[in-house]
């Protein structure tokens, strides 16, 4: 199991970086090797323990 490192990001947030190879396997990349913007949800489901799911992108205006 690969282990990712928490990041900071701007002033007020953390995040995680994904795989591309598993973003394009989800068909989360484009053509031209960049990530699409794509919503995600993430939750927290327990204590230390994160679910991100991919949400449809039809379900959300664009300016999201």
């Amino acid at each position: 199991m690969p282990i990712h490192k928490l990041v900071q990001v701007g002033r007020t947030s953390g995040g995680v970086v994904l795989p591309k190879s598993e973003l394009r396997a989800l068909g989360c990349v484009d053509e031209d090797g960049n990530v699409k913007d794509q919503p995600v949800q993430v939750t927290r489901t327990e204590d230390r323990t994160w679910k991100i799911s991919l949400i449809d992108s039809n379900d959300f205006p664009k300016d999201m």
